[in-house]
């Protein structure tokens, strides 16, 4: 054991913990429990050694293992767990973005009142209960096996016409208007039929999507683009990074608050003087014909408010303009200032 852990550069004590955990079993002689360490156990030591420092849970790692001898199923792991541990970072900024405003507030009294703390704790709670309740009870993995590409415009089936659904994503990636080399983001990608349009443009694109089955016909359809696992309540991905946003038929997966979640990580994400387009289910204050067709959707679908969505967006300077596009879809287009 000592042998292996200098040609590891770890500790005894480390090889054990992982031993315990089960990540690893060496040869233990009968007679006095001396282990030995094949050369199948060092790579797989290198393994553990390298995604723990990675930052890879213990449990992640041991996952991720159990398909090593598939690449796409390890790397698909691997992406879980990146998306699990941008999700624990974007938490801990949050925490200290909140804390850093509460104690400035008691600087500014010259008292520490537990009211602020109590009031900025449970902002913070309710942030983090929202971002975790969110689940695919639609199973598009499933669908995604079942349907491929299509799988997307199956779901609306019965809601909107495959006319329709095609003329959203050509409006969408018209609104856009991607640049060659511009850096854009696509959210909630599903099976990448926007994704098509967007990357015929020349942009670079970065693909965001849930589902690990309909990451993988992203990745198979669009070898070329970089496709991330995450979802829109906590996106994986570096502040002020992106040019422009699209996202199409997603975001009524969501309750009207994590919504707004969804639009508080696209500002992080979206340099200043981007833009962004939400294409996709929308309820309109004005178009009472409208909003009687929506009461008629699937279960735990959530129209946008068109009117919501851009008074966000307007209270942090954007300017938006809204678009009908048949009698279930809108689009909102809102450009950062």
């Amino acid at each position: 054991m000592h042998e292996a852990a200098k040609q590891l550069g770890v500790t005894p004590r480390t090889l054990r913990f992982y031993e315990e955990k089960g990540l690893i079993s060496p040869y233990k002689a009968a007679e006095n429990n001396y282990r030995s360490y094949s050369d199948e156990d060092l790579i797989r030591l290198r393994w553990i050694i390298s995604l723990r420092e990675l930052g890879m849970t213990v449990s992640a790692i041991q996952d991720a293992l159990a398909v090593l001898h598939a690449p796409d199923a390890f790397i698909r792991k691997v992406d879980g767990a990146r998306a699990l541990l941008y999700e624990q970072w974007i938490t801990a900024t949050k925490s200290l973005q909140a804390l850093d405003e509460t104690i400035l507030a008691w600087q500014r009294n010259g008292r520490a009142e537990l009211t602020q703390a109590e009031s900025a704790a449970e902002e913070m709670k309710q942030n983090r209960v929202e971002r975790a309740s969110w689940t695919d009870q639609w199973n598009y993995d499933k669908m995604a096996l079942s349907y491929g590409y299509k799988a997307p415009i199956v779901t609306l089936e019965g809601v909107l016409s495959v006319e329709q659904y095609n003329q959203a994503l050509l409006k969408t990636a018209e609104w856009l208007d991607p640049r060659v080399d511009e850096l854009g983001l696509e959210l909630g990608a599903g099976s990448g039929n926007l994704s098509v349009l967007l990357a015929s443009t020349g942009a670079r694109l970065t693909l965001i999507e849930q589902s690990a089955e309909m990451l993988a016909i992203l990745r198979e359809r669009l070898p070329q683009i970089d496709a991330k696992q995450g979802n829109l309540l906590a996106l994986p991905l570096a502040a002020q990074s992106y040019s422009f946003i699209g996202c199409s038929f997603a975001m009524h997966h969501l309750t009207p608050s994590q919504q707004l979640l969804a639009l508080e990580e696209m500002d992080r994400v979206l340099v200043n003087g981007g833009r962004l387009v939400l294409t996709g289910l929308m309820v309109h204050p004005d178009d009472n014909q409208l909003n009687a067709t929506l009461t008629y959707l699937p279960a735990k679908w959530t129209p946008s408010s068109a009117s919501e969505l851009a008074s966000w967006l307007e209270g942090r300077g954007y300017l938006t303009v809204t678009d009908r596009l048949d009698p279930v879809t809108g689009l909102l287009y809102a450009s950062k200032p």
